[in-house]
């Protein structure tokens, strides 16, 4: 959506306007390096990281969708913030410039703003304006509101099918909506899928830019950016399936060399920097990123967000599986790394905040894939990092945490389960659950069929349709309602609730 905006309007709305003439029309066409009549906000707009007194406002300068288009020189682009959908409210305002060295990305950690609040804001360049999002900060402890919702999804390939989970989430109104990985898929151009990627496997920046550019695309997602804050978090798609810390997965590519996939590492994260609304101590530098971090709900809910492949040892047993044996207890392995188990326990069992969730990648639950007496687990999941999962889920109970969550995705299907003090005993005690969601579309439609989980008797619920989950949290319970939709490969498919549990605060476990 274009929006072209004369003088008169820019000081007829107030705010950045004014702050464009106070620059000497900095913000004009004619002032522009672009291209004369150029549309600069092909990439939308978008928000994330809510405080209580402040969020995250982000826009990329873009002349076309997969941003092909050259785009020179620095961009001077004006924003403002408003109280109301009409942008007569303002309450802030700003000039940030956009470079190469970033992208030509844009993010301003507005600051001043009170907690609780829905805002609108926009951005300003080249005589244009961008289209007008809407954001929340998140409330204030001791002063939250009765309840309020999030959704979580993960893993949206292009190429398995339309973004319409997505849309479903629009149409849910949540007041911000969590990701956790796999956002992208760095594959090349497949043959069979509903749409194909532009470009071929990105190994380099230029080609992470134009993977993110074209999801962004999407304009279901591109929808849900606009609307909602976001809190994010990478699995391995965003790089390289399956990667561990500066471990290559096996494969004949170059990035077999350490070195070189250091190199590839960080063109990925720089490029996951440039479109996602992070803050910045999130930064990259050198080949690694600042992602661990929290995010609080005032006291309803505190989110310790986590990474689980940047600093994890390498995978057991040359991540084939399903397997099982003493690689996977060894005391040495790591998923999330040392430093970051502690980081991880010490701020589950800080917080003051009725439920305290856990957002992260894979499955934390133990289970147990094949039948019968023999015993099988998946390589890249937490059951292949015994030690590190005992380390965690014992520190979270010791510590007294309050009403432990886990969220979770990359498995491609609804789990729901208790999280047990010690998976080797089945008979410990529940300490928290964990609410793994399915995939947005990787996998394609899915079927009907459901998991025998008779061998897993703490995993309450499965399935393997494409959806999200959404969460409400109130000061008595969590519901978790597990959203499916019948199809991808075709649009516009209805979401149902599918099943939904609730856990009660301070009573650990599912209850359907």
């Amino acid at each position: 959506m274009s929006t072209r905006i004369s003088r008169r309007g820019l000081l007829a709305a107030g705010g950045a306007g004014a702050v464009a003439l106070s620059f000497g029309g900095v913000f004009s066409s004619r002032a522009s390096a672009l291209p004369r009549g150029a549309y600069p906000f092909a990439a939308g707009v978008a928000s994330g990281e809510p405080a209580p007194g402040g969020v995250v406002l982000w826009t990329r300068i873009a002349l076309d969708d997969l941003g092909r288009q050259a785009v020179g020189g620095v961009v001077p682009v004006g924003w403002q913030i408003a109280e109301d959908e009409g942008m007569t409210r303002i309450v802030d305002r700003g000039i940030r410039l956009a470079t190469a060295k970033d992208g030509y990305s844009v993010r301003v950690e507005a600051d001043r703003l009170r907690p609780g609040r829905e805002y609108w804001y926009r951005f300003y360049a080249h005589g244009q304006a961008s289209p007008v999002g809407r954001t929340r900060t998140a409330p204030a402890f001791g002063r939250s509101p009765r309840s309020l919702s999030f959704c979580l999804a993960s893993c949206s390939h292009w190429e398995a099918g339309h973004f319409t989970a997505y849309r479903r989430i629009v149409e849910d109104d949540p007041w911000l909506v969590v990701h956790v990985g796999d956002y992208i898929y760095e594959g090349g151009p497949g043959k069979s899928g509903v749409r194909q990627h532009s470009n071929a496997e990105p190994m380099d920046l230029a080609g992470y830019r134009e993977r993110h550019a074209q999801y962004n695309s999407d304009p279901d997602l591109r929808e849900l950016r606009r609307l909602f804050p976001l809190v994010v978090t990478p699995d391995d798609h965003e790089v390289e399936n399956n990667y561990a810390g500066l471990i290559s997965q096996v494969d004949t590519e170059p990035d077999q060399d350490p070195q070189v996939f250091a190199q590839r590492r960080a063109a990925a994260y720089q490029a996951y920097w440039e479109f996602m609304p992070l803050r910045r101590p999130q930064h990259p530098w050198g080949s690694g990123m600042q992602l661990y971090r929290e995010v609080d709900l005032g006291d309803l809910a505190h989110f310790v967000v986590a990474d689980t492949r940047q600093y994890r040892t390498d995978q057991p047993y040359g991540d084939k599986g399903p397997a099982d044996g003493p690689e996977m207890t060894n005391p040495d392995a790591t998923l999330p790394g040392i430093a970051q188990e502690r980081w991880i326990v010490d701020r589950m069992t800080r917080s003051r905040a009725r439920w305290n969730v856990l957002a992260q990648q894979v499955l934390m639950a133990s289970h147990d894939t094949v039948k019968g007496d023999a015993k099988g687990y998946s390589t890249d999941q937490w059951d292949a990092y015994r030690a590190s999962r005992q380390r965690v889920l014992t520190g979270i109970a010791d510590g007294g945490t309050r009403n432990p969550v886990v969220l979770t995705g990359d498995i491609h299907q609804h789990y729901a389960s208790d999280l047990l003090r010690d998976f080797a005993d089945p008979s410990s005690p529940v300490i928290g659950s964990e609410l793994c969601a399915t995939s947005v579309t990787s996998g394609g439609d899915g079927s009907d069929a459901r998991e025998d989980l008779s061998e897993n008797p703490w995993m309450k619920y499965n399935a393997k349709r494409r959806g999200y989950v959404r969460v409400t949290v109130d000061r008595e319970r969590l519901r978790a309602d597990f959203r499916t939709l019948s199809a991808v490969t075709t649009p516009d498919a209805p979401a149902v609730t599918d099943a939904s549990f609730t856990i009660e605060d301070g009573r650990p476990g599912l209850r359907a």
